[in-house]
């Protein structure tokens, strides 16, 4: 009998502290999307790149989407329509997928379309990482000497979804890192935003009228960006997000990784005419 009391002493005790945690929880993440949703853009950030590290940092940025997961995944993994809704890319396509995995091509024009910058990628499928979806982007070959990408969806609800996109890109020509990140913080910001504006324009109108109600939750805007990236900077980097500063562009204004006030790149770094993944900028060549 005093063996039973104790069982059911313990179990009480167990319940009591899931009720007194999930609320916790639940109000950090609202706290998430009411600072995101307030904002009505996406939040920059950046991050300190680790595994391995690196002077660059890396450049993130977070957005509130009135539609589901399952719809901005979708987008997310649409990996060869990037060319025709993400500015930075002029050529996306799909080489190959295994598994699950996609092999990606993505190319960047730089210098006004004299050169571009190239990496053929390994994006993994989705993969759970406490409450959020991870979608991670390897560098395999290209004309940068590294390239990371790592998607997160982060379900608030069922017609909301936040997202965030966080990028590294090492030239292999010696940019000031500084520089490099500041590019990387712009186009992490019109990713995400052109995936919230496609994801959006294809919702039902009626998720739209029922969502308008919690867009207008007031949140403080002067909320540490820590607390929209704390998971991102547990899985990326091992050091918090400090937030960034900066213009936020339109969703179709074509963020480059690299500034336009640089030399140009050798045509060595260009693809190489005969791969059959890659097409030479013509106007480069008789350059």
């Amino acid at each position: 009998m005093k063996k039973l009391w104790s069982l059911s002493l313990i179990a009480f005790s167990l319940a009591v502290l899931a009720l007194s945690l999930s609320p916790r929880a639940a109000r950090a993440a609202d706290a998430e999307s009411e600072k995101l949703a307030s904002l009505g853009k996406a939040l920059r950030y950046t991050l300190k790149t680790t595994g391995p590290v690196a002077a660059i940092d890396t450049g993130g940025a977070a957005i509130l989407v009135k539609a589901p997961l399952s719809a901005v995944r979708k987008i997310v993994t649409s990996y060869g329509s990037y060319k025709t809704f993400i500015g930075p890319f002029d050529q996306s396509r799909v080489l190959a997928k295994r598994k699950g995995t996609s092999e990606v091509y993505l190319q960047v024009p730089i210098l006004n379309g004299a050169a571009h910058i190239w990496t053929v990628a390994d994006m993994s499928p989705p993969t759970k990482d406490g409450a959020d979806e991870v979608i991670s982007g390897r560098h395999k070959r290209g004309n940068v000497a590294d390239f990371r990408a790592r998607w997160r969806l982060r379900a608030v609800d069922e017609h909301h979804t936040i997202l965030k996109l966080e990028l590294f890109v090492a030239p292999k020509l010696p940019f000031p890192p500084s520089v490099v990140t500041t590019q990387l913080v712009k186009a992490a910001d019109k990713a995400v935003t052109a995936v919230r504006n496609r994801a959006q324009s294809e919702a039902p109108p009626g998720t739209q009228a029922t969502t308008a109600a919690s867009d207008a939750s007031p949140a403080a805007s002067d909320a540490s960006p820590g607390a929209v990236t704390s998971a991102s900077a547990a899985a990326s980097a091992g050091a918090g997000p400090a937030a960034r500063g900066g213009d936020q562009g339109s969703a179709t204004a074509a963020p480059t990784l690299l500034p336009p006030a640089m030399p140009p790149a050798s045509l060595s770094d260009l693809p190489p005419a005969n791969d059959t993944s890659v097409r030479r900028d013509k106007d480069v060549a008789r350059r």
